[in-house]
């Protein structure tokens, strides 16, 4: 759009005997990143020739000319004054008025301006709609701001791919599989395109996923058109000596937490060859199917929008995860955990967010990037099953929920070798704890992991009549979980 900035704003954008007040600064990039041409009105070159402070008159005259000018403006005459009812009792009514006269007839689109007699005018000529403040017109800007939302997460970077170096030993393997990948690697660079990593020592990538946007796309050497918004994922990778610590599994969360708070209607990758196998796999376990092929490779794609299925198909939490029914015939539940498991088990809601290396490695310490997670206690309560939802109610210190689950199953055993298999490398717990649980019957709740974008401390919790000490698993009417989640 062509936006014209009156005067008022113009000065003290220009001035460069001040500090530039951020909103200004805020203002110009986000025009400048939607397109939009901020303009003035040629008239306006006598308004700020009126200026008494000389130096400042000087220097917003000489930067005028990185403003679009209107190009032959319509210039109001004596019979359309009358005709609009405007007083134009000095020069800078006079400026005023034909300022406002571009918009009547539509020079620009809209105008920008602090001046209250401009807006009451507008009001007059029933183009009021068309005029704003400044800080409604920065409100309006960030509004329609199509810049993607990220955040942040424990050990994982978002960098631009020009930040990496490319010739880390990480990317020797993606370089002899992929003929060219070093001109690749540098066209996206210089696309600004962005990744995920996680860096071990001496900042070296262990794990990284290169992601690009896409918009109704042909994904398969069919040609067919698969429509919506699209996140491909690029390269995703995790070292050989980083397996095991579930390095892939974080990645995959990040992207599809990204996909969710974006807006996208579907996820999709390449793979090819038995190396990636176990990706496959992965992605197979977290709602992704085969698409097509596309030259050698195989295309596996996941939607990222609710479908009808999710709310008759109690398994339709695994297709569309981080999605999931949550209608009154799914049962809710509030489990109670201690602050140090809870910083464990979920490290982005930790008060120390460094690296996932700083800890130690061992079989039971990447339970924190697993989004399939394990939850042990000796509550005797029988009800819970596949597909309930459980809120975390982390105890003593924050008494807050902050996340959630979808139990993926539940039940109990006192059996050693029962339970490792099910839950290595999910729980907090190490080996000797387990043993110790375990001597007598135990539940086992395996889940999968849900952040919430808020979090919802006890007041709400009261306030939805969940009252007293929650010290032990507690289920909750689907009225009481509304309530809570939907608190604002």
């Amino acid at each position: 759009m062509n936006i014209l900035i009156d005067t008022n704003i113009i000065i003290p954008l220009e001035d460069t005997n001040k500090l530039l007040d951020a909103s200004f600064a805020n203002m110009r990039r986000l025009a400048s990143e939607q397109h939009h041409c901020l303009c003035i009105h040629p008239m306006q070159y006598e308004d700020i020739k009126r200026d008494n402070d000389s130096h400042r008159r000087n220097i917003v005259l000489s930067r005028l000319n990185q403003y679009s000018q209107i190009e032959n403006p319509p210039i109001l005459t004596e019979a359309e004054l009358r005709a609009l009812n405007l007083i134009q009792g000095s020069e800078n009514d006079k400026v005023d008025n034909n300022v406002l006269f571009a918009l009547y007839r539509g020079a620009v689109h809209l105008l920008v301006t602090n001046d209250l007699g401009i807006h009451k005018k507008a009001i007059k000529l029933g183009i009021n709609e068309k005029v704003y403040r400044f800080d409604q017109f920065l409100t309006f800007l960030e509004k329609f701001n199509n810049k993607p939302i990220s955040s942040e997460y424990t050990g994982v970077i978002e960098r631009h791919l020009y930040e990496i170096d490319k010739s880390q030993t990480f990317f020797d393997s993606l370089r002899q599989s992929y003929d060219g990948f070093d001109e690749w690697f540098q066209k996206c660079a210089e696309e600004k395109r962005k990744c995920w990593c996680i860096e071990g020592e001496q900042s070296r990538i262990v794990a990284i996923c290169i992601y690009k946007h896409e918009q109704d796309t042909a994904l398969t050497i069919d040609g067919r058109i698969i429509e919506g918004k699209i996140l491909k994922l690029c390269t995703f990778k995790v070292d050989p000596s980083a397996r095991g610590k579930k390095l892939g599994e974080r990645l995959l969360y990040i992207a599809f937490d990204y996909c969710k708070k974006n807006n996208y209607d579907w996820v999709y990758l390449h793979t090819f060859g038995e190396e990636q196998k176990s990706l496959v796999g992965l992605c197979i376990e977290y709602g992704f199917s085969l698409l097509g092929s596309y030259g050698q490779d195989d295309v596996y794609i996941k939607p990222m929008k609710l479908k009808d299925e999710i709310n008759s198909n109690t398994d339709s939490f695994i297709r569309f995860y981080p999605y999931f029914p949550n209608d009154k015939f799914v049962q809710k539940y509030i489990i109670p955990i201690q602050p140090a498991y809870h910083e464990d088990l979920f490290p982005d809601y930790s008060k120390m967010r460094g690296s996932l290396f700083e800890k130690e490695q061992s079989l039971y310490s990447s339970q924190g990037n697993t989004i399939k997670k394990a939850y042990l206690c000796h509550s005797k309560i029988k009800s819970i099953k596949r597909g309930d939802i459980v809120l975390f109610y982390r105890s003593n210190d924050r008494k807050s929920i902050q996340c959630m689950g979808i139990v993926e199953a539940a039940f109990f055993s006192s059996d050693i070798n029962e339970v490792i298999p099910a839950i290595a490398k999910r729980t907090v717990y190490n080996f000797s704890d387990i043993e110790n649980i375990l001597r007598s019957r135990t539940l086992v709740i395996l889940f999968r992991y849900i952040g919430l974008d808020k979090e919802i401390p006890r007041s709400t919790l009261i306030k939805a009549n969940i009252k007293g000490n929650i010290q032990s698993i507690r289920k909750i009417s689907d009225e009481q979980y509304s309530k809570i989640i939907n608190e604002n």
